[in-house]
């Protein structure tokens, strides 16, 4: 809290977290009650400034406001080192709730997102946010410098297209988009873009032109909007997966019981759907 990490001077995401929970909300059968503000972080890197910044050891908060799950990777050495980077597990003395981490190994693919997000939903459920914010960082596409994940902008299921597509038409929150990572300068401008598009109801097609401008020739060899996918090696094996859909369901059934026995009966219901 006391200095700036990696290219985040200015802690943005929580500051708008911090806006967004100050909110109140009429619920029909409780009454007022505070926000409730679900961070959705998708940069290849652990979101080490707002999971510390809202981070509860033991899960202590009596009436939490504010949901933080990061995907990122994580390895020996990779940026940034943090003990809340591991996959959340709610045996460890330590456990918040509320502050989750789900690592991917080397080579995600779109396959593996697909797999994983019923267990990203299975917690927003649970949580009932009020508000998303959600940091698009698009350092995990394929063609990134880091070359880590395989990831794509296109359609096809589990891309980030269609996680985007997920939460701002099917999750019904208000949400605010945010930028991160991204280090491929013309991928970052064409999933920025088609994120935007997204955000407006009106999706541009992968295949769309590049339109002429100073940087066109960097947009070759495709010169479309669209980020194929990577070919690397998927290191994310079924057994790993399979772990990671077990963990978030124990963690769902946690949340659901931390916010009150009267929403646990529908909040289950809602997971089993």
């Amino acid at each position: 809290k006391s200095k700036a990490s990696g290219f985040c001077y200015v802690a943005d995401c929580v500051l708008a977290i911090l806006l967004l929970k100050k909110d109140r909300i009429v619920d029909a059968e409780a009454g007022p009650r505070k926000a409730r503000v679900m961070y959705l972080d998708l940069d290849l890197h652990f979101s080490d400034g707002v999971s510390q910044a809202f981070y509860s050891p033991g899960g202590a908060s009596n009436e939490p406001q504010v949901l933080t799950l990061s995907i990122h990777h994580t390895s020996l050495g990779f940026f940034p080192v943090s003990q809340l980077s591991s996959l959340s597990d709610c045996s460890h003395h330590s456990f918040d709730p509320f502050t989750l981490s789900l690592p991917l190994a080397r080579g995600a693919s779109d396959a593996t997102f697909a797999r994983i997000w019923e267990s990203v939903e299975s917690v927003k459920n649970a949580f009932r946010p009020d508000y998303v914010v959600v940091q698009c960082g698009v350092d995990g596409l394929a063609g990134d410098p880091y070359a880590v994940w395989n990831w794509s902008l296109g359609s096809s299921e589990g891309s980030l297209s269609w996680c985007l597509s997920k939460i701002l038409h099917i999750w019904q929150c208000k949400t605010l988009l945010v930028g991160g990572g991204g280090y491929n300068h013309p991928n970052a401008a064409r999933a920025w873009t088609h994120l935007t598009s997204l955000a407006l109801r009106k999706p541009l097609p992968m295949t769309a032109d590049i339109p002429d401008h100073p940087a066109f020739p960097l947009y070759a060899p495709s010169f479309t909007l669209d980020v194929p996918p990577g070919h690397s090696q998927d290191l994310n094996t079924d057994a790993y997966l399979s772990e990671v859909e077990t963990r978030f369901a124990e963690i769902a059934d946690i949340i659901c019981r931390v916010l009150g026995n009267d929403e646990v009966v529908s909040c289950r219901s809602e997971l089993n759907a």
